[in-house]
């Protein structure tokens, strides 16, 4: 049973057989197709979003919306009878029919409604609809300076448990196209700044650096600590020609991965 949904999530149902959902008030049991976490690299459109109704903000002076008297707070359900229960709904409906006149079913005051109005050009009715935090509850949680360090630790072991939980798909074929450079790195960040996703960025980034450098790849700690286990174990140091050797073979990996990933970021640019 679920109480969020997050990475580890996604993890859990690519690996599983079935899953159970609750639909309509019934659970419905799904079964889940061999290499889903493959085809999601593949298609690049994302596993899952929630649902945002449509619930009108503010109309525009002038505009369709205003003039048939929507008002905040009223929640879209329905175009010219075809349910619309997600804003995603509501655009590609609206989207076809362009110049057209449409009823709009909606609910104020927890009462249905309907009325008639003309959808623009660009498939609008010229109304800002609300946001997913003014429409959901949000839960914020809290902590004390010395209740912080717990909480900080716990999140960065599941962030690294989940980073190990996807290394695997890296071997892919789909995993390998999706790999990334400083761009991708980049993108990450939001466009306008702020702390709180810039220093989670720079912790998430060093748990990747972290995890990375033990990796028993010669040139990285993880090298290193392969070759005195040998030395451990066989009482025997590595020969030097062979070490040397080994160091520049880890070079050449590390910087065709860094030249492959960066090349990614420019194709993805250019094409």
């Amino acid at each position: 049973e679920l109480d969020r949904f997050g990475v580890r999530t996604l993890l859990d149902i690519a690996d599983a057989d079935e899953v159970t959902v609750l639909r309509e008030g019934e659970e419905v049991v799904l079964t889940i197709p061999e290499g889903l976490m493959k085809n999601l690299l593949t298609d690049k459109e994302g596993f899952a979003a929630y649902r945002v109704p449509t619930v009108v903000f503010q109309t525009l002076e002038g505009s369709a919306a205003h003039g048939a008297g929507l008002q905040q707070g009223d929640s879209i359900t329905a175009v010219n009878g075809v349910a619309t229960p997600a804003s995603s709904d509501l655009r590609a409906a609206l989207n076809s029919q362009r110049n057209s006149e449409v009823t709009l079913d909606f609910f104020r005051n927890g009462a249905r409604q309907t009325a008639a109005l003309q959808v623009d050009s660009a498939g609008a009715l010229g109304f800002y609809a609300m946001t997913a935090p003014q429409i959901y509850r949000i839960e914020t949680i809290s902590y004390s300076f010395f209740g912080s360090f717990p909480a900080g630790i716990k999140m960065g072991v599941d962030t690294l448990k989940d980073y190990i939980a996807q290394f695997k798909y890296v071997f892919t074929k789909e995993g390998a196209s999706s790999l990334g450079g400083f761009g991708a790195i980049g993108n990450l960040f939001p466009a306008q700044w702020n702390w709180q996703a810039f220093w989670m960025m720079t912790a998430f980034l060093s748990v990747i650096l972290a995890f990375m450098n033990i990796l028993p790849i010669p040139a990285l700690d993880g090298g290193h600590v392969m070759f005195l286990i040998y030395e451990v174990l066989t009482q025997r140091k590595p020969n030097e020609k062979f070490m040397e050797y080994a160091q520049i073979a880890g070079m050449v990996l590390l910087f065709g991965l860094l030249i492959y990933a960066n090349g990614m970021d420019l194709i993805r640019a250019i094409f």
